[in-house]
């Protein structure tokens, strides 16, 4: 074309986007390019573009696009009174890159070129691409929509919303009855604020209307990206359904301009959880938990980021002492040994730390093993050695313990003791000194032996008040910033805990800038208990003897639990008392039944035991008929300690009630005073 047409070239040179023209017959050549479209395929001449597509519209397109194109332009022209079309294609341009463009065509009969297409095109790849992200992002959206009953889409700034997704009938029943206009986008505040009057229960209206209210939205959102809100409204009848809102922000150039509001019905989720809760936990309780939850996962990393550090330090060392070594076999066996050591120690560690709120809800097993004591304690001693030594502190060890096996839980004594010493370390300064002492204080004929551990400290000490919750959960007596030192406070809570149900003590003495002593007690049964001294067996023979003759009391002792039984066993008879026990309900009244009237003299009774109860035993003992059966004085000794458990031990038929873990001194004397009433 020259410029006797209409100037082309200078018109179409002008034109912000590609132009050109071709011939709509066969060969479809092309008439006239203009620079921009040029660009577009990354040519800086003409002849450069000739060369590329062979100055046809066939050659512009990418070949497995042109059927498809070709197809589309005919049957719109066909369809189109005024001959247009709209394509979108691929094209490569001269550089070997890819790109999306669109075709804005019209057919054109000239006089003389006959009929050509006038088309317009741009490069939309940007557009393309945007487009593709906006339909994965419907298809993600559509995909985690499905929990939510309805989706609106809320503009901040016109304050009107959008419906996406309807489960239910409210929001087009609401519409159609306030007459609004049929116009999609809504006033939310109109449609929730009748959908409030309506649906939502009156005590948490006021709630609701806060919390969709536009101030609200923008309030929270400027501190977090998403929020949740909960409410009640009426369902069916006099049922009342629990919704959840998600309130999600949509963040653009503009900042927060609109946000997805979410309904979902989460009635049945809650009926479940509170099924769940109401056989643990009152409500009290899971509000209290709820509010402190964030301050107790914190707490629980920390204290096991503590726990754990001990044997890494330990594998840290080693290892790098058995690189140093490692031509010295005797020397590097060594290391090797306590590198496994350290490791069990370190996966016995975690298990423990994942089973810590067993402790509290009293499912904790006790896995007890053969062991000697020695070996373990210097296992945890390995452990602490390059932090002894990075410190330059004084360990002194003490440990008389006769080479005689016991029966314990490995892992939970390690823990005991590792907490202890791992303390004593932490808040000892450097150069100071750290004594640990272990002695076997006495043996008893039954085949148990009572040990006492001892861990004593030069550091910071505590203060008189601070030592009254010592054992408490998180507590510390200053905080880390204070002092300089990380803790949880949970360590002392384990260890107390852990000795109670291995039917331990732990007592603590300390002075504030002077140091702290820490003692453990633990009753422990002997593997071999035949080859005790002969010295022990003849003291204990003898006060067997004595205590016979002095014509002392006999207890029935009803406990499950070996190592409770155990204790128990043990500070009644070295109290002066006969003991016989029985694992069960049942056997403690078969017992008594067997036995002559006034046989037992008192009866010690566990609550929860597996075949029959301390309630139920106690009933059954009652029943009996017999004189002495009814006022045999029979005292609760168990872990349910609040004031319902003692009522009911009470109701019952039981005499009183001793809480576990008890105090020796309250339980001989409870015994005592029941003793003195029936003589």
């Amino acid at each position: 074309m020259n410029e006797t047409n209409f100037n082309t070239e200078e018109f179409a040179a002008k034109m912000p986007g590609g132009f050109f023209v071709y011939h709509a017959d066969d060969k479809e050549e092309i008439l006239y390019a203009n620079d921009v479209l040029l660009e577009i395929f990354g040519c800086k001449t003409l002849d450069e573009f000739k060369e590329l597509t062979g100055y046809t519209f066939k050659g512009l397109v990418y070949p497995e696009d042109f059927e498809e194109v070709q197809k589309n332009i005919k049957n719109q022209i066909a369809e189109n009174d005024k001959k247009l079309d709209y394509v979108e294609f691929r094209i490569t341009r001269k550089d070997g890159v890819v790109r999306w463009v669109d075709d804005y065509g019209r057919l054109v009969h000239t006089e003389k070129y006959g009929d050509v297409y006038f088309v317009f095109i741009r490069d939309i790849t940007h557009q393309r691409k945007a487009r593709a992200e906006s339909v994965r992002r419907a298809k993600v959206i559509e995909g985690l929509s499905i929990g939510f009953n309805s989706i609106y889409l809320l503009n901040l700034n016109t304050r009107t919303m959008r419906p996406y997704r309807l489960q239910n009938s409210y929001f087009n029943e609401i519409v159609k009855s306030l007459n609004i206009s049929d116009n999609e986008e809504q006033d939310w505040m109109i449609i929730f604020s009748e959908y409030a009057k309506r649906y939502v229960i009156e005590e948490d209206r006021n709630l609701y209307l806060k919390e969709i209210s536009r101030e609200r939205i923008i309030e929270r959102l400027q501190a977090e990206d998403s929020y949740k809100f909960s409410f009640r409204c009426k369902g069916v009848g006099s049922n009342v359904i629990n919704m959840e809102v998600s309130v999600v922000a949509i963040k653009d150039e503009s900042n927060y301009q609109q946000v997805v509001m979410g309904y979902s019905d989460v009635t049945e989720q809650i009926l479940r959880l509170q099924k769940d809760l109401a056989e643990k936990l009152n409500m009290e309780i899971a509000l209290e938990r709820e509010k402190h939850s964030n301050e107790v996962k914190a707490s629980f990393l920390f204290s096991m980021s503590h726990d754990i550090r001990t044997p890494m330090n330990a594998i840290m060392g080693f290892t790098a002492l058995a690189k140093r070594h490692i031509n010295e076999p005797e020397l590097l066996s060594d290391y090797l040994e306590k590198l496994d050591e350290s490791n069990r120690h370190m996966l016995a560690l975690i298990d423990d730390l994942l089973e810590m709120s067993k402790i509290d809800y009293g499912k904790i097993e006790i896995k007890t093993e053969a062991c000697d004591l020695n070996k373990q304690l210097d296992i945890v001693f390995d452990m602490f050695k390059a932090q002894i030594e990075e410190k330059n502190l004084s360990f002194v060890e003490e440990i008389n313990l006769p080479p005689q096996e016991v029966l314990i839980d490995v892992v939970r004594f390690r823990r005991i003791m590792t907490n202890l010493v791992g303390n004593a370390i932490k808040f000892t300064h450097k150069g100071g000194i750290i004594k640990v002492k272990a002695r076997q204080k006495r043996v008893s004929q039954s085949g148990y032996a009572r040990y006492e551990f001892s861990i004593e400290d030069n550091g910071i000490g505590m203060s008189e008040e601070f030592l009254q919750r010592v054992f408490s959960a998180f507590e510390r007596e200053e905080t880390s910033t204070q002092t300089g030192y990380i803790g949880t406070g949970l360590g002392l809570s384990i260890t107390k805990k852990l000795l109670d149900i291995m039917g331990g003590s732990i007592s603590v003495k300390s002075k504030k800038g002077e140091g702290s002593k820490f003692t453990v007690d633990l009753p422990l049964k002997l593997v071999q208990s035949e080859e005790l001294p002969q010295d022990t067996k003849s003291v204990d023979n003898e006060s067997k003897q004595d205590f016979k003759a002095a014509g002392k009391y006999r207890i029935l002792l009803v406990e499950d639990i070996e190592v409770n039984r155990m204790l128990a066993e043990t500070i009644l008879t070295e109290s002066g008392f006969l003991v016989e026990s029985v694992p069960d309900g049942c056997d403690a009244v078969d017992a008594i039944k067997n036995h002559s009237k006034n046989y037992y003299d008192l009866v010690l009774m566990d609550i929860q035991m597996p075949v029959m109860n301390g309630y139920e035993a106690t009933r059954a003992i009652r029943a009996l008929g017999r004189e002495d059966t009814v006022t045999l004085p029979i005292i609760a000794l168990s872990a349910n300690a609040r004031e319902q458990d003692k009522k009911m031990s009470l109701e019952s038929g039981m005499d009183s009630h001793v809480a576990k873990p008890f105090d020796i001194a309250h339980l001989i004397s409870t015994i005592n005073e029941h003793i003195n009433k029936m003589n």
